[in-house]
């Protein structure tokens, strides 16, 4: 199993909680993994991580422990010159299969504010090498959360016997309510797009057949037989690996419409850049000097910028404009060469325009 669906697994299992003491834990999740990527909650990811140990060493570098502020106060607060306390210290490190876990050494609010259940995760403040970059390098300090951005990290209280049945988390994956009916899941399956819908019923398929269903079963006798297994404890697993294959499905799809994005858009440019290359084949005034420009403004607003374009004189072979000059005072300008012509001959636009006149 490849490192990225790993992640995906290890995302799902965090929405699933088991169960665990209440309190304020010795050891908590900082990475989900210790190869591979880190899924977000936001567009800022998703996130690579290489090497753990030279994370861990990276992030000791200087210093002895790391804070644990509460709702990052320490990056949105302090600068303000307000109060940013630290609920904890990170003092050590470990890289484990489920990626990298801190030890941390709790003060006394911080340790009642996880009694209390005041907030139920952690979200790390990671250190990227450049600004857009989105390789993780180091940990540089975490924060008590509720909404954490990274996905697939353990919480850090997590209420026992409960759990998320296979439907709820499917209805989950697919946009629907929690509550949401076998019909209602089975009728958002066959509404996927064909490479989604293909993708997801293949694996649903191989499962299906691990629990027990013939081979090409539909998906409504997928979902039954996995809701009839929840009580089989030797099935988890196979419902398990459903559920992260959705999961990895999932960022499949998004990296796909992310391509086909990048793609209509390098379309887009192409189909601009042949408008701009001909009015500049066209002579037009200004369009060459300025083709980046034109490109872009064409590829936020052909229609506008066309326009724009087409009022724009053209040039002859000697760059001088096709279009006759405009009047002033009721008298026809000299163009260009007219008037190198005129001060050649040691004449006004005046006199040049009245020999001019003389020999027709």
């Amino acid at each position: 199993m490849g490192n990225t669906h790993q992640t995906t697994i290890l995302a799902l299992q965090s929405e699933l909680p088991s169960t665990a003491a209440a309190g304020a834990p010795d050891w908590v999740h900082l990475l989900p993994t210790t190869s591979g990527l880190v899924q977000t909650n936001d567009r800022r990811g998703p996130y690579n991580v290489t090497d753990a140990e030279k994370i861990i060493a990276a992030s000791f570098a200087g210093t002895d422990k790391l804070v644990i502020d509460e709702n990052h106060a320490t990056d949105l607060a302090a600068p303000k010159g307000l109060p940013a306390p630290a609920r904890g210290w990170i003092t050590e490190m470990q890289a484990r299969e489920d990626g990298i876990w801190g030890r941390v050494e709790w003060t006394g609010t911080g340790r009642a504010l996880l009694e209390d259940r005041a907030f139920s995760g952690l979200s790390p403040v990671v250190g990227l090498p450049a600004p857009g970059s989105r390789e993780i390098v180091a940990i540089r300090r975490a924060s008590l959360v509720n909404q954490p951005n990274l996905l697939g990290l353990t919480a850090l209280n997590q209420q026992e016997n409960e759990t998320m049945t296979f439907q709820e988390t499917l209805a989950k994956l697919l946009g629907l309510a929690s509550d949401a009916s076998e019909d209602d899941i089975t009728k958002a399956l066959k509404a996927l797009k064909p490479g989604e819908s293909t993708a997801l019923q293949s694996q649903m398929g191989e499962i299906g057949v691990a629990l027990g269903c013939v081979q090409g079963a539909a998906a409504a006798d997928i979902l039954a037989a996995a809701k009839g297994a929840g009580a089989d404890e030797g099935k988890d697993a196979q419902i398990v690996a459903l559920q992260s294959s959705i999961s990895a499905l999932e960022g499949t799809v998004a990296v796909l419409s992310e391509t086909v994005t990048t793609a209509q858009a390098a379309t887009q440019k192409t189909a601009s850049e042949l408008v701009i290359d001909q009015a500049i084949r066209e002579m037009r005034v200004g369009v060459q000097p300025s083709r980046d420009e034109y490109i872009a403004m064409h590829q936020e607003n052909p229609e506008r910028t066309e326009k724009l374009i087409a009022g724009l004189p053209k040039l002859d072979a000697t760059a001088t404009t096709i279009l006759p000059p405009d009047t002033k005072d009721g008298v026809v300008s000299l163009q260009a060469e007219e008037a190198n012509v005129a001060t050649l001959l040691g004449l006004s636009p005046e006199e040049f325009q009245g020999e001019g006149e003389a020999s027709k």
